[in-house]
């Protein structure tokens, strides 16, 4: 069917919801997001609103209003060939949806109608029940492209085959956990390494956390030799400075034995909702130091043979204000491993010279990885950018890369950023190494994502800079610090290829942590990652609302927020305009209204580009920064900076900004 065939009805705030989809990407590497083709094949007129929501239990909370929807039916410049209609929580009560459908059936006896709740969906929110209803009028957008296996291993399925395990090890672990942030957002990912701690395989999830996994498995091998491990032991940490990135994010280990000895390593890292610290989800935003962000875990044995050390683990679970998540998701952890350690251990047994093979694939990156340096040419390429302040002061907080490339090999040098700063902006370099895998796996985008690609780079760093803080240097809110230096790299990079390029990225992304406590006295808590935009790029527009670079969590749908929070999400939306222009405009923000229902709570907002804004490229126009603030029910507005706490109460709505994606080429060659 062409666009204009057919309506889709949604709830009030929601008529966006294919646009922004789950924001996340299919190939997590992919250089440039390209905008949506959903505004095109399902236009703003041929969205309709309606108001009218039912809760989490399925009552009605607003009643429906079904004569606005008549009217802009009535208003359509001709009419539709059929209509969608998709509703929150219709799965749950189909009676707003089954009123609508009978009015349209009665004014338009001939006009095929479809509701969401005739075609449930397995698991998923309002997109893919959205998403559904549209195929079964069929109107659907052609799948993402991904990346292809690299040519010079077109012989050899190893690579895939294992990547393919990495993906099974994570869909169990993501099954498996208790939490939304892992259930919904994926905020977690898995790996596996040689017993030397080279990275051969991962699963296609997270970059942020993907390319910090080796320095978390070389901390924990430097504290246990594979020599002294047994079957079915398990390690644990998530100090910075053995390898850790930020104190939510614990990684676990585990060994792969074939025949008696080890093989090969399992390893994944999971953002745990709770940790300890003087705030609700581990991510104070006016910490000064490690200690205030939580229980802080050098490298540690949490199984042996197979049985979980109780007294480590309830020492983790008394830290922590969400110990059944806590205990719940390491659990998941040890679920997904095991099951990947078993399948591997099968798979070393079935397949001859696995260990020839994992070296040749990891020389098949590095090649590629050459062959991509010794193409572009030869210099010093410098990009600067800056955070809005480290949480405790508004003073911007330099960001610098200079990358010296000299054929087949080239320097990150990150030396020009600031000193490290008493706000918890800082970033651990095995935080920074996810910025720099980043960049390894773009520059051979089609070579197995494994540790050869980032052989050909160095890494260097000023001990007591944001890039590698001394201790107690506070680094919770190290995220958008990695997304920065991401995209300095591709900018400073973009001066070697600048028709291979796009414009920076928004490279922002809040993390947000909203938390109190229920009516019966028991404590909630919720964790969002909310993305921002892609830039312009030489061969298109940036995509909306979608994470970028070392970003790839899923947003949580609003149906799975209102059903474990006293919240109601009342918009979720495109920020219209927020792209730069350009030959070829930047993506929009994202706009996003929370409102709590009831009691009280507190929010603990870090977020970017509240001051400076995304780049453009050739021309082409920076992004909008982002804004946040709170509408109280008194009507007074309460503006938040980029890293931020606050109290509300019930009536009190959050409002979400996301910044825009810088804009390509001039806007004036695009006239």
């Amino acid at each position: 069917m062409s666009s204009q065939d057919v309506v889709l009805i949604c709830t009030e705030g929601f008529s966006d919801v294919m646009t922004l989809a789950r924001q996340h990407r299919a190939d997590p590497y992919m250089l440039h997001v390209p905008a949506s083709p959903w505004p095109q094949l399902l236009p703003a007129d041929w969205r309709i609103e309606a108001s009218g929501r039912m809760d989490a239990s399925g009552t009605e909370v607003q009643p429906l209003a079904p004569e606005a929807v008549l009217q802009a039916m009535a208003a359509l410049p001709r009419p539709p060939r059929a209509v969608a209609i998709s509703l929150l929580f219709a799965h749950r009560n189909p009676t707003h949806e089954l009123a609508l459908a009978h009015e349209l059936r009665t004014r338009w006896p001939d006009l095929p109608v479809v509701c969401s709740h005739e075609h449930p969906v397995p698991e998923g929110g309002e997109y893919e029940r959205t998403r559904a209803t549209l195929a079964a009028v069929g109107l659907t957008a052609p799948a993402p492209q991904q990346q292809q296996a690299a040519p010079a291993l077109a012989g050899d399925a190893l690579p895939l085959q294992l990547e393919a395990l990495a993906n099974r090890m994570q869909q169990r672990l993501v099954r498996e956990a208790v939490s939304s942030v892992v259930r919904e957002a994926m905020d977690c990912a898995t790996a596996i390494f040689l017993p030397d701690g080279r990275l051969v395989a991962q699963a296609r999830t997270l970059p942020l956390l993907l390319g910090s996994l080796s320095p978390a498995v070389k901390g924990l091998l430097a504290a246990f030799a594979c020599e002294d491990m047994r079957e079915g032991d398990g390690y644990l940490l998530n100090d910075p400075w053995h390898g850790g990135t930020h104190l939510p994010d614990l990684t676990l280990m585990r060994p792969v034995f074939v025949d008696g000895r080890v093989v090969a390593l399992v390893a994944c890292m999971l953002h745990h909702q709770d940790v300890g610290g003087i705030a609700p989800g581990s991510v104070p935003t006016h910490a000064t130091s490690i200690q205030q962000e939580g229980l802080r875990v050098p490298p540690m044995q949490l199984y042996a043979g197979g049985q979980v050390d109780a007294a480590l683990l309830r020492l983790l679970c008394a830290n922590s204000r969400m110990p059944d998540n806590l205990s719940g998701d390491l659990h998941a952890q040890w679920l997904g491993l095991s099951q990947g350690a078993d399948e591997l251990a099968a798979l070393w047994r079935a397949e001859p010279a696995m260990a020839q093979r994992c070296g040749q694939a990891l020389q098949a990156a590095q090649d590629a990885a050459r062959a991509a340096l010794r193409a572009a040419p030869d210099g010093d390429y410098v990009f600067e950018d800056a955070l809005d302040g480290d949480g405790l002061s508004p003073q911007p907080v330099r960001v610098a890369v200079r990358i010296l490339k000299r054929g087949e090999q080239a320097m990150l040098d990150f030396t020009g950023c600031a000193d490290q700063t008493p706000g918890p902006v800082n970033a651990s370099r095995a935080a920074v190494q996810a910025a720099v895998a980043y960049f390894a796996h773009m520059l051979a985008p089609q070579a197995p994502c494994n540790d050869g690609s980032t052989a050909v780079l160095t890494l260097r760093t000023r001990p007591g800079s944001i890039v590698d803080p001394l201790p107690p240097a506070a680094v919770n809110a190290r995220t958008n610090l990695v997304k920065l230096l991401a995209n300095a790299l591709l900018g400073a990079w973009s001066q070697a290829l600048p028709a291979q390029m796009p414009a920076p990225n928004a490279a922002e992304v809040v993390v947000l942590s909203l938390g109190g406590t229920r009516p019966d006295g028991k404590p909630w808590l919720l964790t969002e990652i909310i993305a921002s935009a892609a830039g312009g790029a030489p061969w298109g527009a940036g995509g909306s609302g979608v994470s970028t670079d070392v970003g790839n969590a899923r947003n949580t749908p609003a149906e799975a927020i209102e059903a474990q929070a006293p919240l109601r999400v009342e918009r979720v939306a495109v920020r219209a305009g927020s792209g730069g222009s350009g030959t070829h405009r930047g993506g929009d923000g994202v706009l996003r209204i929370y409102r709590l229902l009831h009691g009280s709570g507190s929010i603990s907002y870090r977020g970017e580009r509240h001051q400076i804004a995304p780049q453009g490229a050739a021309g082409g126009a920076p992004g909008a920064c982002a804004a946040a603030r709170i509408l109280r029910a008194s009507g007074e507005v309460e503006h938040l900076g980029a890293k931020a706490r606050a109290h509300w109460q019930a009536g009190d709505r959050l409002v979400i900004e996301t910044a825009g994606g810088g804009g390509w080429g001039s806007a004036q060659a695009q006239a």
